[in-house]
């Protein structure tokens, strides 16, 4: 279950499918079988001749609870119309992975940012309490393209810098505990070339979305 916001979703018109279509083709080329799911639906109909699995779980402008007129991720895992389910998306989908990118617009909002690692960590032990033996591959979230002469908000990176920073201990928390639970980094990857990566201030462009397939896949693969 790729479970997130926008970055999830494949926001941009040019993008369909998101980092999706790029960790379906890794996948399938490396001669694993997986398929998505998830109560949304876009992408492309086939990836190297071979039909695309649609469903994900990324809704755009999401937080990660609810939070100044924005909706949250939490949302999903109870009944809910803007998930379209009568219980949680987990126990309705039932995903043996959770891809899980979150956060991004806690910090866009600058809102509560001291206690988004809380509130991530909370996130993630719902999900184990629906789905205990679930592996959740959690990412550290990719910085924001901050052009100061397209009017970007300069100082957003280090708002995500410090979120993503708190991550492996959240991770590490869990994982002590015995929980099937990893990291990602997305950050790095972007950060040196994000110009060449990033679609507007927030989102992905298509050679992004490579980075990020590829990201995903690299602690996967040994696992599928």
């Amino acid at each position: 279950m790729p479970f997130g916001d926008s970055i999830t979703d494949g926001y941009n018109a040019d993008t369909p499918g998101g980092y999706r279509v790029e960790l379906f083709r890794l996948a399938h080329s490396g001669g694993k079988n997986i398929t998505f799911v998830g109560s949304g639906y876009n992408g492309p109909a086939t990836v190297d001749g071979v039909a695309f699995p649609h469903n994900h779980e990324g809704h755009s402008g999401w937080t990660i609870y609810p939070a100044g007129g924005r909706s949250g991720i939490s949302s999903c895992l109870i009944a809910s119309t803007v998930c379209n389910t009568t219980q949680s998306v987990m126990t309705t989908y039932t995903p043996h992975i959770v891809l899980l990118m979150i956060g991004t617009n806690d910090a866009i909002d600058n809102y509560d940012m001291a206690n988004a690692p809380t509130r991530l960590g909370n996130l993630i032990d719902t999900i184990y309490t629906q789905l205990p033996n679930v592996l959740i591959v959690v990412a550290q979230p990719i910085p924001s393209r901050g052009n100061a002469s397209l009017g970007d908000d300069t100082a957003l990176s280090a708002r995500i810098k410090t979120y993503d920073d708190a991550i492996p201990a959240v991770v590490a928390t869990r994982a002590d505990a015995g929980k099937h639970i990893l990291v990602v980094d997305m950050y790095t990857p972007f950060n040196p070339n994000k110009a060449a990566l990033m679609e507007d201030q927030w989102h992905p462009n298509l050679a992004g979305y490579v980075v990020l397939g590829t990201q995903w896949y690299s602690v996967l693969q040994p696992l599928l």
